[in-house]
């Protein structure tokens, strides 16, 4: 065999290879992709600052990246927890859903890390979720900022329409600080939040429950975050109940 002949040879049995790699590539691939998959855009949140004795809410998606359906078989929310049932529990290829756990800060203080998960048909595995908070006891310890109310309660128990209520932010330091919605997603409600609280100033947060939610009773929340050193984050629970008196005219005489 003369020499041009053997690299030739050569040169074919290395594109056999190249291409035998690629084809094994390819379908190393497409088994990962095949069945159902599941994944969790933003895995983890933090609440910042929050008060004893009332309901924070987070709400959490999840998405079909498989390409078959998607199937979630429960959510464990865990202790303290509770989970608002998913709208849609079955989930073709490409699409999304969400769930909300509702945790009750109840007596604890200091700072807490829940871990509430689910399973799925995508496997045996876990897909875990987690959320952060610091529950503090008294305004005092909210510093730089103290917000009162800091439970925002707008519910209503007479005939007029109740939609309104705002919680005071106060700025007991000497930095002027801004303020930035973190979690307003799904909520029940609209807040209107300014832009800044200067130092030693106050500002308002207000909340307008929507119209399509006058009836509805909800424990729900808004996080937001300051530009201090930190990034401190507070969390505000909303919560509505919605009980008109009886009309006398229903009463027997």
């Amino acid at each position: 065999m003369s020499c041009s002949t053997a690299v030739i040879a050569n040169g074919s049995r290395i594109k056999m290879a190249l291409f035998m790699a690629l084809c094994l590539f390819s379908i190393s691939i497409q088994s990962a992709l095949a069945g159902p998959k599941v994944s969790v855009p933003e895995s983890s949140f933090n609440f910042g600052k929050v008060p004893q004795h009332a309901k924070i809410c987070k709400t959490f998606w999840i998405k079909s990246t498989g390409d078959d359906t998607l199937r979630v078989l429960t959510i464990v929310p865990g202790c303290g927890c509770t989970q608002i049932p998913m709208k849609d529990s079955t989930l073709a290829p490409g699409d999304s859903s969400s769930f909300d756990i509702v945790f009750s800060t109840g007596s604890n203080r200091g700072f807490v890390t829940k871990k509430p998960y689910l399973t799925t048909n995508a496997g045996p595995d876990n897909m875990y979720v987690e959320f952060n908070t610091e529950v503090v006891p008294d305004s005092e310890q909210m510093r730089p900022l103290r917000i009162n109310p800091y439970i925002l309660d707008v519910s209503q128990f007479t005939v007029e329409p109740r939609r309104k209520a705002s919680s005071w932010i106060v700025n007991e330091s000497d930095s002027n600080y801004t303020l930035k919605l973190v979690d307003m997603a799904g909520k029940d409600f609209a807040t209107e939040l300014p832009a800044s609280v200067k130092a030693h100033d106050s500002t308002q947060v207000t909340v307008t429950v929507n119209e399509n939610a006058i009836t509805k009773e909800f424990e729900q929340s808004i996080t937001f975050e300051i530009n201090n050193e930190a990034n401190s984050r507070y969390t505000l629970p909303i919560q509505r109940m919605y009980r008109l008196p009886h009309d006398s005219n229903d009463n027997p005489k």
